[in-house]
């Protein structure tokens, strides 16, 4: 039986999508793509280029790629296309396998080499090959944003864009290639095409699921929340057995506060696919967020007996312990999530901050100057840096140690140079909330709670512990609820 080419770009699950090019792989343009469908029927005669020997090869290729082993398909391709280097079949399949182990990994050679493979597969197959089309658009889409530039994304544009202009492109075969184009412009940031087209390919394939996700997810990206709603229910009621679109919905609901919708649709998720991981994480970080934590670090605990080798996971088990206020176990949780990465800033940063909850000193003082040696752009760290050596009593060693940040002037000072210079003594209290930036809601609070700690962590080490804590409650009514300063104000009136 003839081998037919898999539509898998139809089925692909991943609707945010950036990619493109490298200069050396973009398609000719001169030459017009042939719009007919690359799926071979039954009785149409068999292509003399292919050694039907390989059949089994190419469609254990197929398999490799549909169940997600792309290095087991990239191997078997490889396989067919030593004996026969004109095998355009095999190209294709290891096109497809490369760009996305690529995407999957980050590995933007990968990706150049996926698109290569698609450009042989064209050239051996001048006609009846759009579908040979769809993952160096992919590719191309995703290489943009690997190696920043948006031109790559720009040609898969162009590219589908001739495409799209044959009259004979009908059907399944449009709608790929709509969506195709749709992700491209998304990669170029033209949003409301992207829209456009998303919902030209659902029109046209009610049932496309790329097409559906892609829309819901661009509708939420543009602030457009009822319309994206819509989309997100209309995908669900397309696809009512799927885990990933009632995931999909709950991490939109997660966004916009609906904690409660968003566990409703992560536990069905999860009663549809028990093993989904995603699901799992998602449904306890809401339920973190919630309050609920104990219910949250079953769901992390849970995720991690699934795949152990998930840090993120650990981190987020280890955040909700903190909350809840096992300051042993965060710590254990926050030394494993760096036994996976020694080289991680912000985890280095989160074990400092549990230690200094645990009144560790010289151990988060430590696990402080690691964050800050790892990645200087961390410049949040710096008042802590400053508070922990206070607490130490080397406040002289602290002005020597930062003393090049101390002296930044007014004009160029972040906020959190605003909060070092007053833990140096180098403005007053008044200055510090002059500095609060009141004209944006959105910094004004967390600025707000990070005065309040700081302020009454100087209090509290000049012995001065009632009011201290008057400022430590004042943190507390932030609405900032996983700043370290709330946490840290959290901590304080508990001791």
């Amino acid at each position: 039986m003839p081998y037919k080419i898999p539509k898998w770009l139809n089925l692909f699950l991943t609707a945010v999508c950036i990619a493109v090019v490298g200069d050396n792989l973009y398609a000719d343009d001169e030459k017009k793509p042939t719009p007919e469908s690359a799926t071979q029927t039954p009785n149409a005669p068999r292509d003399p280029n292919l050694n039907p020997a390989h059949d089994q090869a190419r469609n254990d290729a197929d398999q490799a790629h549909r169940r997600g082993d792309h290095k087991k398909a990239i191997e078997l391709a490889t396989g067919v296309l030593v004996e026969n280097p004109n095998d355009h079949v095999a190209y294709y399949l290891r096109a497809s396998a490369r760009v996305e182990l690529g995407i999957a990994n980050r590995d933007a050679a990968l990706v150049r080499q996926g698109i290569a493979d698609t450009r042989e597969a064209i050239r051996l197959k001048p006609a009846d090959n759009l579908n040979y089309f769809l993952p160096y658009l992919y590719g191309m889409t995703n290489l943009a944003s690997l190696e920043n530039k948006k031109a790559h994304a720009e040609v898969a544009v162009k590219i589908a864009d001739q495409l799209i202009s044959q009259p004979t492109l009908k059907g399944e075969d449009r709608a790929n290639a709509l969506y195709q184009r749709a992700l491209a412009h998304s990669a170029t940031q033209d949003n409301l095409k992207a829209v456009q087209d998303f919902q030209a390919a659902v029109k046209i394939s009610s049932q496309h699921l790329g097409a559906r996700i892609g829309l819901a997810d661009t509708l939420a990206a543009i602030g457009q929340n009822d319309a994206a709603l819509a989309a997100y229910d209309e995908t669900v009621k397309s696809f009512p057995n799927m885990a990933l679109v009632y995931n999909n919905r709950g991490m939109f609901q997660q966004g916009q506060g609906r904690f409660g919708e968003a566990v409703i649709d992560f536990t069905k998720a999860l009663e549809l696919d028990p093993q989904f991981l995603v699901a799992l994480t998602n449904r306890g970080f809401t339920l973190m967020n919630m309050g609920q934590f104990e219910e949250a670090e079953n769901d992390f605990s849970e995720s991690l007996k699934i795949n152990a080798a998930q840090p993120m996971v650990i981190s987020l088990r280890a955040g909700s312990k903190l909350s809840r206020g096992d300051l042993d176990g965060a710590i254990k949780d926050y030394n494993d999530v760096l036994k996976w990465d020694t080289k991680n800033a912000v985890g280095h940063a989160e074990l400092g901050f549990a230690l200094f909850f645990a009144s560790k000193m010289p151990e988060a003082l430590a696990a402080f100057d690691k964050a800050y040696e790892l990645d200087p752009n961390l410049r949040f760290m710096i008042p802590w840096r400053y508070l922990t050596m206070l607490h130490l009593n080397q406040k002289a060693q602290a002005d020597t140690k930062l003393a090049a940040d101390i002296a930044i002037p007014a004009p160029k000072r972040q906020w959190g140079d605003a909060l070092l210079v007053y833990l140096a003594d180098k403005q007053t209290e008044a200055d510090l909330r002059k500095a609060i930036n009141t004209t944006d809601a959105r910094a004004a609070d967390p600025q707000t709670c990070e005065a309040e700690f700081f302020i009454g962590q100087r209090k509290l080490l000049a012995g001065q512990k009632d009011v201290a804590k008057t400022h430590f409650e004042a943190a507390m009514k932030s609405k900032s609820t996983q700043l370290s300063a709330y946490r840290g104000a959290k901590w304080a009136l508990k001791k």
